[in-house]
This record gives C-alpha cells, structure tokens and sequence, in this order.
C-alpha cells in the first residue's frame, strides 16, 4: 500500500471539512483550527493507548516522551528515559520487546492503542454540534485511519501494519523479535554502566542464539560501550553483507556504522580518510534510504569535528542534543559538543558541557576520553 504522509491526511481532512461548510463559508474559518487540535486529539490518544497498554501487558517502554519542543527535564532509570518538553500537546511512547512472549505483547499493545483512538473519534463524531467540532471529528478520525493504513520504512512503522503481520512474521524476523529481550537486558546493563553484566547478557544469547543479527547487535553495543569500535565496525559490516537483508534493516544498519566509523577515527582505531569517508557514504545512504536525517545529526557533527569545520559540528551536535531522547545517545553528542567546543578554543563552556555529559554516563569511553584531554588542557 503506497505511504500517506500526515500533511496529506490533514490535507484531505481539510477538503472534506470544507466541503461540508461551503454553504457557510464564515463557519470554516471555526472549522479548521477544530481539524488541528482533532488532529492532536486522535494522535495523543493513540500514544496513549500504547501506553496503557505498555503498562497492562508488559512490552518494554525504553523511551516515553511528552509535548514538543526546548527540552525541559528528564528522568532517566536503566532501560527507561522519561523526557518533559515545554510545549505539553503530544505524547510519545517508544515500545520495544520485553518480557516473553514479545510478539502477543506488542501486538496486543498496539490493538489497545487502536481501540482508544477508533473510540475517541467514534465519540467526537456522535457528540459533535457546530462547525468547531466537525472540524475536530474529522481531524481525529484523519489521524487514526493514517496509523490505521500498513507502512514500515525505517522512519516508522505504523499501528496498522502491526496489528496485520506482527503475529505471522516470517521465521527469521520473527527469531529475531522474540530474541530481542536478552538484547534489551545487554542495553539496559550498558545504560546502568555494569558492563560485567551486560558481557553475561550478550553470552546468554550467544547461547541461546548462536547466529543471526540479535547476537550481532548485542555485541556492537557491548563493543562500543568498551571503546572497542573497529571491532564494532567489523561486526556491522558483516551484518549489512548478509543475503536477503530488508531494506528497512539496511538503514537501521548502515546509520550506526556512521557514528562506529568516526568513532573509531576519533580512538585513533581507523585511518582517518578511511574511517570518514566511511562515515559520510553510511550518512549518505542512510539518508537515501528514509532513514530520519534529525537522527543522523549526532555522526555528522563528530564527523565534522574532525574535518575540522568546528562552527558546523557545534550546530548540530547541539541539535542531535536537543532532539535526541536516547540517555547515552545524549551522553555522547554532549561528548561531540564539548570536543568541538574544545576546538573553538572555549574550554571553560566544554567543561560545563562535559559535566552535563558525565551526570548521564561518565564512563562512556568517548566522555572520558574528552574529560582526558580537558584535564590535560
């Protein structure tokens, strides 16, 4: 099924809102402001949803994110990031496999998810009187019949196309999902910093799946969390080689060699002209591949750190910093941030960066290894 984009679901929401106000024109300038906040309306419920149904049926709930803009507080916790935006209008919640069995509890998550939103619009569309709500009805059921429609790329992957394959994947994908808890335990040890522990996860898998893109994942997290990025990069590289690999997996993929290769040219582990060119060719072809650019900013600012084109990597390490809701991802585009800052000739501003940095994960070996060269400085 071709992809529908939300600007054009709003698009049609609006013709059809129109449409039914031509004979009142004064009553479309009510109705359309009713179409935005419908429209917001049936996208935090169906987030809501997730969530509730996140807490009743136990999936894992890595990230949960609410409203939109400058970044106000976070709650971190091993395995869970809870972030406050200034603006509160949204809700977002990011559900990964948890406990087993992870297939039922995910795709039961998201049926409660699609059940609060069908039942909010069905409510919005019996009780609306006058042109505001109309609008609202309308802008409601626009959002919930747009995370109805099935589409997977690597930007999203929508309720709708849960609720159709999650439950019959085929045996590889499906291996690969229901294994997925062992990899989400070497995380959250990774996070809390007991790296012992996340060896031991990363072995019990090994055990239990000797083969396939699970292990390898959890070895490049485990690798990186050591400061042992060739090898990481080695690993991600025998993953993209692998037979038959979705398009979806490739880009996943191929944007964490970016941030692996500069990495390792910043460890000193990679030729530089080498190990960068690697880096802009992974950015390139993720991006190409619709893979989010925002998400990609954190590598390019390390990548131009050390092109040495400093104004830049301060712009956008300082936008992967803002956008960014993954705890040590943040930890580490703080590390770019201060590194670059170091380079402006500001040390007084890194240290304070770098400290921001190291209340998250000072034993990431980038923010150490930048704490280094301060103290050296």
């Amino acid at each position: 099924m071709p992809r529908v984009r939300p600007g054009t679901a709003l698009a049609v929401a609006s013709v059809l809102v129109v449409a039914a106000l031509e004979r009142a024109p004064a009553a479309i300038l009510v109705a359309l402001p009713g179409l935005l906040v419908g429209a917001l309306i049936g996208l935090a419920v169906l987030q809501l949803g997730v969530l509730l149904g996140g807490l009743t049926l136990g999936p894992r709930m890595p990230r949960v994110v609410i409203g939109v803009g400058p970044r106000l507080r976070d709650w971190a916790s091993p395995g869970r990031t809870i972030t406050l935006r200034a603006v509160p209008i949204m809700l977002s919640v990011t559900i990964g496999p948890g406990k087993a069995p992870v297939r039922p509890r995910i795709w039961g998550t998201y049926l409660v998810s699609a059940i609060f939103g069908v039942a909010v619009t069905a409510t919005l569309i019996a009780v609306e009187s006058g042109p505001f709500w109309l609008g609202a009805a309308v802008g409601s059921a626009a959002a919930v019949v747009l995370a109805l429609l099935p589409r997977r790329d690597p930007a999203a992957t929508s309720t709708g196309w849960v609720l159709l394959h999650y439950l019959r994947l085929d045996p590889r994908e499906a291996a690969e999902i229901d294994a997925a808890p062992l990899v989400a335990a070497v995380t959250k040890a990774v996070q809390s910093g007991d790296l012992p522990q996340a060896k031991a996860a990363c072995d019990a898998l090994a055990r239990l799946q000797p083969e396939g893109q699970s292990l390898s994942m959890a070895r490049v997290v485990v690798l990186e969390a050591h400061g042992q990025y060739a090898e990481a990069l080695q690993l991600v590289l025998g993953m993209l080689a692998e037979p038959d690999l979705p398009q979806r997996d490739f880009a996943l993929i191929t944007a964490g060699l970016a941030g692996l290769a500069a990495a390792a040219v910043e460890a000193g582990q990679l030729e530089l002209e080498l190990g960068l060119g690697w880096a802009e060719r992974a950015i390139t072809d993720a991006e190409q591949l619709a893979y989010p650019a925002y998400k990609l900013n954190g590598a390019k600012a390390l990548v131009e750190v050390l092109r040495g084109n400093v104004s830049k990597a301060i712009a956008l390490a300082s936008a992967a910093i803002e956008l960014g809701n993954d705890a040590l991802g943040r930890a580490d585009d703080l590390a770019t941030l201060a590194r670059a800052q170091m380079a402006a000739g500001d040390n007084v501003t890194a240290r304070l960066t770098l400290g921001e940095a190291e209340r998250i994960a000072p034993w990431w070996p980038r923010v150490a290894r930048i704490r280094d060269r301060l103290d050296v400085s």
